[in-house]
């Protein structure tokens, strides 16, 4: 269960500490308090998707921290992940500059696998989620979820993807004669072309070295012979060489005088080594710099080549040959085309037989499951205060079906209908439902669903939308009792939700310093009273109105008491 919640400096939430109980707890408060706020905090330790606009004006970011607590039982999903005290703790930061930083257990984290957890840990159902019932291409996810079918679709699309690209290559086999004749003859010229040039991918900047010397032999060669004169001499003039030689012979005359000065004639006898080998090495670049016109032109030529080369296959050398390596594969598989169709088609003839077996098996145990969950939800609509609710799971074959069975999920289409009123035909969910009636069949679905998943904590963002009086109290009874299993947190608005609860957490704005700001705390039993009054009857509460609302919470708790009593008896 979701033990703690600390938030900081998210929108109107400067700084709020939650402790939350078991069971079922409903954040209420007036509108505008902040309540959607709670709700995008925990969105955010879940890792969903947050935009910097979250954080609180003048503050540089804004982070939540929530501890879970598993005792000695930890869901199997995420046990790799609790401490050996039964904690689990997740920490999510976000800065004004787009920085994330994500913790498990105080261990950093990507946020994808923070989202990852979060789906383990947590289920939020918000108003949108109620509007995905309007989306008939939703309806299958839940009885998959019902008939526990989601390891065998995903290994069903993985068939499905391979089929695919088999059929993806046997098109790009089928080729007529005079298209692969044409094709060939184009590879071929394409092959001969780049081999006979006889690349290598350091040909072209040894070939630019050498044109750069080439062209520059004249300077280069003036250049080198100054230098030479100057280390070798000339007719009138001592070279640098003769010169460190004598100096060298008269360091060594007075280092026969005083010792100290033995050092210096050895270093420049070494210097001298120096100057000597890069004298015979200009010797020998001056012997090399020939100018050559018919070289310069045997390389620009080669270089033209290269150059039209890669504009026409590829912006460097090495990207020429990896062009070329690709129409060799082309060529190879265009030569055996005929064979290698032949070969996939079988393939693909087995492998669609496979699949289509495969996806009749998953089409059974869908609308064994349909049936099932059907009545389930009638049920659930009944004690919902929907007692006339039919509820049907109808599948569907579309017109193109017999040339292309197969879709995303299977080969079953299928769509919720329903019927609210007594001796009215069934018609599709998405075109009848209203608002409230919307509201309760998510909840049933979700009721239905319970026993099919292991998430610990379920949250209800406004499941009361759009109803009221009698649907509101059993509403509120259908939520107390899905909290026997799991922690279930609901934002509402009514009073009946707010009796039912075993706790009640208020949001309530404020001021500080000038500014708004939203503050959370758990109501004490007097304090309950007086908000259930609240939301009756407005700000102004009466004696009456009080009276009211303790009557509310005498009348939940002896339907708590005797749920536990009758199940108790039945255990």
């Amino acid at each position: 269960m979701l033990t703690l919640l600390k938030i900081r400096n998210i929108a109107v939430v400067e700084a709020a500490d939650i402790c939350f109980d078991k069971g079922f707890s409903v954040l209420s408060g007036e509108t505008g308090a902040g309540k959607s706020m709670i709700i995008d905090a925990v969105r955010m330790i879940l890792g969903e998707r947050m935009s910097r606009d979250i954080i609180r004006t003048g503050e540089k970011k804004a982070s939540v921290y929530a501890e879970f607590s598993f005792g000695t039982t930890p869901p199997s999903s995420v046990e790799t992940f609790v401490d050996t005290d039964g904690k689990l703790a997740l920490y999510r930061e976000i800065s004004s500059d787009g920085k994330n930083v994500c913790r498990i257990n105080g261990k950093p984290v990507q946020t994808t696998l923070l989202r990852t957890i979060g789906e383990k840990l947590v289920d939020i159902h918000g108003q949108h989620d109620s509007r995905n019932l309007l989306d008939p291409d939703r309806h299958i996810e839940y009885i998959d979820i019902y008939a526990g079918l989601e390891d065998e679709k995903q290994e069903y699309r993985r068939r499905y993807a391979d089929l695919r690209a088999m059929a993806r290559e046997i098109k790009a086999l089928q080729m007529d004669d005079g298209e692969k004749l044409r094709r060939m003859e184009m590879l071929d010229y394409q092959i001969t072309e780049i081999q006979n040039a006889n690349l290598s991918e350091k040909e072209e900047d040894e070939l630019t070295d050498r044109k750069t010397l080439l062209s520059s032999s004249e300077k280069l060669a003036s250049r080198l012979t100054a230098a030479l004169e100057c280390l070798a001499g000339g007719d009138r003039t001592i070279g640098a060489v003769e010169a460190i030689s004598d100096a060298i012979a008269s360091l060594q005359a007075a280092s026969r005088i005083h010792s100290r000065y033995e050092s210096l004639a050895a270093a420049l006898e070494e210097a001298s080594y120096t100057v000597e080998d890069v004298l015979h090495t200009l010797e020998g670049e001056q012997e090399e710099l020939v100018y050559s016109p018919e070289e310069l032109n045997a390389i620009e030529e080669r270089l033209d080549l290269i150059y039209r080369l890669k504009r026409k296959y590829g912006p460097t050398v090495a990207d020429i040959l990896d062009f070329l390596n690709q129409i060799q594969t082309e060529r190879n598989t265009i030569a055996f085309s005929d064979q290698r169709r032949e070969e996939l088609t079988a393939a693909y003839r087995t492998k669609r037989q496979e699949l289509l077996i495969f996806a009749q098996g998953l089409s059974k145990k869908r609308h064994n499951a349909a049936e099932t969950i059907a009545r389930a939800i009638e049920g659930e609509l009944a004690y919902l205060n929907m007692p006339n609710t039919r509820f049907s799971v109808e599948f569907y074959t579309p017109e193109d079906a017999d040339k292309h069975p197969f879709n995303a999920n299977g080969i079953d289409n299928l769509e919720f209908f329903l019927s609210v009123n007594k001796g009215e035909s069934l018609k599709p969910l998405s075109k009848t439902a209203s608002g409230g009636e919307l509201s309760r069949i998510m909840l049933a679905l979700k009721n239905v669903l319970t026993d099919k998943d292991s998430i610990p904590v379920q949250i209800f963002d406004e499941i009361d939308t759009g109803i009221s009086g009698r649907a509101a109290q059993k509403v509120a009874d259908k939520l107390w009792t899905l909290a026997r299993g799991r922690q279930v947190l609901s934002v509402t608005h009514l009073s009946q939700l707010a009796a039912m609860a075993d706790s009640d957490y208020l949001i309530e704005k404020g001021e500080k310093d000038g500014r708004t700001v939203t503050q959370i705390r758990k109501l004490s039993e007097e304090e309950r009273t007086h908000e259930i009054a609240r939301i009756n009857v407005g700000d102004h509460v009466t004696p009456l109105a009080l009276d009211s609302a303790k009557q509310m919470l005498d009348a939940c708790q002896a339907t708590k008491e005797q749920f536990i009593k009758t199940h108790s008896l039945i255990s």
